[in-house]
């Protein structure tokens, strides 16, 4: 907001934008509300015009509008409002699909709005702890000693805590309900807002909720795998073609996130936004390598995200020698491959897989994530450390 006119805040439903937006602004407005949504259209230009002047009465309070996807006509009145009134930190604009992805939305505010992308909850952010820097930390640890030090101070987690925030996942408008009932209920319509309304948004398709939900599902079931097209149109008899489109449909609406793949496979993995969702539609749970995965995904990749200065990417790597890291951390003064196991005693393989890549890797950590109860450090560059120690 010192820097831009305009600041983009996206995210999926129930990720905290609203509380968010409303906290910031001098002044806030939802174009989920008809009235406001249709004195938007009327004239846009003067309803950008009338109410930043009403929020620039107050000091450093930009003017909020909520649900900005909603409305297209929007985006040419804020470019050309900018253009002719200079200075930072004049708009606040919150959505839940990613505005270029809407056809309608032809102005891209190009070097006008900077973009803030909300993830979900981690568990450190539910307990209200600050941003960790835990991979830059395991990163420069090469001893037992300096281990034992990073892990001296930190708050750990238990492995149960660890599963309840795989089920219930990090979107505060859902997650903090005790109830699993509410909880269902919360996810039901979530849903329903996403695959009935804003999807169509994005993609117009004739599929009905039930096949859209389908492929939810089949993405849920196989994260972190090689997504695999044919796979998806037998689980779901949805055509490749329209798969392909749903697919960019459900990343625009922050549903799912691909992942690319390094070595010699490079197939993309998908991951859904929120694990809560994953645990609720597909009616898993922490039981295979898989699930701890997402968890540590969930978990770690707000560490790179919420650091842009890092110049921070997070992608797998597997070798047609069955070699696979299924989690790479890679940027500024963050080196680190991790390999998830709910093994207490580790498979010959899972060492092998970590010496592999660490050969192919030099400058980088790895760290096995078990479910063993002490840290170990079998190498300089080679780790085994509690999977739940690590959120």
């Amino acid at each position: 907001m010192k820097h831009t006119p305009i600041v983009g805040v996206i995210g999926q439903r129930q990720v905290g934008k609203t509380t968010l937006l409303e906290e910031a602004a001098g002044d806030y407005q939802t174009l989920d509300s008809e009235r406001t949504r249709l004195e938007l259209e009327t004239d846009p230009a003067l309803f950008v015009g009338h109410r930043s002047k009403m929020s620039a009465q107050r000091k450093f309070a930009p003017f909020a509008i909520d649900e900005a996807q909603l409305c297209p006509r929007l985006f040419p009145a804020l470019k050309e409002y900018v253009r002719t009134h200079k200075g930072p930190g004049q708009f606040l604009l919150s959505g839940s699909i990613r505005f270029s992805s809407r056809q309608a939305i032809r102005e891209s505010l190009t070097g006008r709005i900077s973009t803030v992308e909300v993830l979900p909850f981690t568990v450190s952010e539910a307990h209200g702890r600050a941003l960790p820097h835990l991979l830059q930390d395991l990163t420069r640890v090469s001893s037992p000693v300096r281990l034992e030090k990073l892990f001296a101070n930190r708050s750990i987690v238990s492995e149960s805590e660890f599963e309840r925030a795989l089920l219930n996942g990090g979107l505060p408008g859902i997650c903090f309900f005790r109830s699993k009932e509410v909880q269902a209920d919360r996810w039901q319509t979530q849903l329903d807002t996403l695959l009935n309304r804003d999807l169509r948004l994005v993609q117009n398709t004739s599929l009905p909720y039930q096949a859209l939900r389908d492929l939810l599902v089949h993405l849920a079931k196989n994260q972190g795998q090689p997504f695999e097209l044919k796979a998806a149109v037998a689980a779901t008899q949805i055509s490749a073609i329209t798969v392909k489109r749903l697919l960019f449909a459900y990343e625009a609406l922050f549903l799912i996130r691909p992942m690319k793949c390094t070595g010699d496979q490079k197939k993309l993995t998908y991951f859904l936004e929120d694990q809560g969702c994953a645990s609720w539609i597909a009616r898993i749970s922490l039981n295979t390598p898989g699930d701890l995965v997402r968890g540590l995904y969930n978990n770690l990749r707000q560490e790179l995200h919420y650091r842009p200065e890092l110049n921070g990417q997070i992608y797998q790597y597997r070798s047609k020698h069955d070699v696979e890291i299924p989690l790479v951390f890679d940027g500024q003064g963050v080196k680190v491959g991790m390999i998830p196991s709910l093994d207490r005693e580790l498979r010959p393989k899972t060492i092998g897989s970590a010496q592999a890549f660490l050969k192919k890797h030099p400058g980088f950590k790895c760290v096995i994530a078990y479910a063993g109860r002490d840290p170990i450090v079998r190498s300089p560059d080679l780790f085994l450390i509690p999977y739940s120690w690590l959120i």
